[in-house]
């Protein structure tokens, strides 16, 4: 998509016509949101995933069991990893094994260190120096005093890049825009960051939305998407268990059968084949309740392939 002049402020009318009817999809988006009555409403059932922009970050980074107790003894990457960015400064996030009283943070471009710090915290804020350029992948690498780094985490695509400038404009104009309550601002504001790869930013929303006491399995769920896109397995994890409590507590039979499928999944991503076969059980019987005989059938396909492996 031809956005270049988008950028100047959306002053160019023949680039206001082409992007007219895409923006007026995102905006109706929007006013839907408006529209519905609670967030269990908006987010609780099938929903087509919005994707407003493709970028190779939208492919799943691979990683190991989430389990695996090695894990806990190395400062692997949270965030930013396998995303883009928005900001230029973002904030950097990692694993705290046990004992470990400091961190030496480094940020790589591609076999130059640009940057490097060192904390007592599990996470700090990039000051921005040297800036950071659209087009170019960065990669965060965490030493820690304990001899481990990120780096010993058996993981694909880390690293992160800026989202392209001409996008830029795009999602804040579509920011800008939003006519909602700051409830299901936040949500929309998610839901936007990740359709545009910007996962990172995302999942800081949601957690924020969390952290201010809003308990809903949608949003556990969404987090636990985008932690298992990102490669953040033991986070993936423990937000689609956490959400598959709410759901049954609500006793939401659809969000129930989406939230096991998707562990079921991520438990196939680990190669943990009896975990999943469990979970796509919890699925099937769902979908049965529900009457989904089509996905009854795929799930039992699903279940006696994996019952061979």
């Amino acid at each position: 998509m031809k956005l270049q002049e988008l950028l100047k402020k959306w002053k160019r009318k023949s680039i206001i016509t082409k992007t007219f009817v895409w923006f007026a999809g995102i905006l109706l988006f929007l006013v839907m949101l408006t529209a519905l009555p609670n967030i269990h409403t908006a987010f609780g059932f099938e929903r087509p995933q919005i994707i407003l922009a493709q970028s190779s970050t939208c492919r799943r980074a691979r990683t190991g069991d989430p389990r695996d107790p090695s894990l806990a003894n190395i400062p692997y990457l949270i965030s930013p990893r396998h995303t883009l960015l928005l900001s230029n400064k973002p904030k950097l996030r990692w694993n705290s094994p046990l004992g470990v009283k400091q961190y030496t943070a480094s940020l790589v471009k591609g076999d130059k260190t640009i940057w490097q710090t060192t904390t007592d915290q599990n996470e700090t804020i990039y000051a921005g120096e040297p800036k950071l350029e659209p087009g170019v992948e960065y990669l965060l690498i965490i030493t820690a005093d304990n001899g481990k780094s990120s780096q010993d985490e058996e993981a694909s695509q880390q690293g992160f890049r800026l989202l392209p400038t001409p996008e830029v404009g795009i999602v804040k104009a579509i920011l800008d825009n939003q006519e909602l309550t700051d409830k299901n601002k936040a949500l929309a504001t998610a839901y936007i960051y990740s359709g545009f790869g910007l996962k990172a930013e995302a999942i800081d929303t949601l957690e924020k939305i969390i952290a201010s006491g809003i308990k809903e399995a949608a949003l556990y769920k969404k987090l636990g998407e985008l932690y298992s896109e990102t490669g953040v397995n033991m986070e993936a994890e423990l937000n689609y268990l956490q959400a598959v409590q709410l759901a049954i507590a609500a006793r939401d039979i659809p969000e129930q059968a989406q939230i096991s499928t998707a562990l079921g999944e991520l438990y196939i991503e680990i190669g943990d084949e009896k975990a999943a076969i469990k979970s796509f059980n919890q699925a099937r019987d769902s979908y049965r309740t529900l009457g989904n005989t089509q996905r009854v059938k795929e799930l039992d396909a699903e279940i006696e392939e994996l019952k061979s492996i």
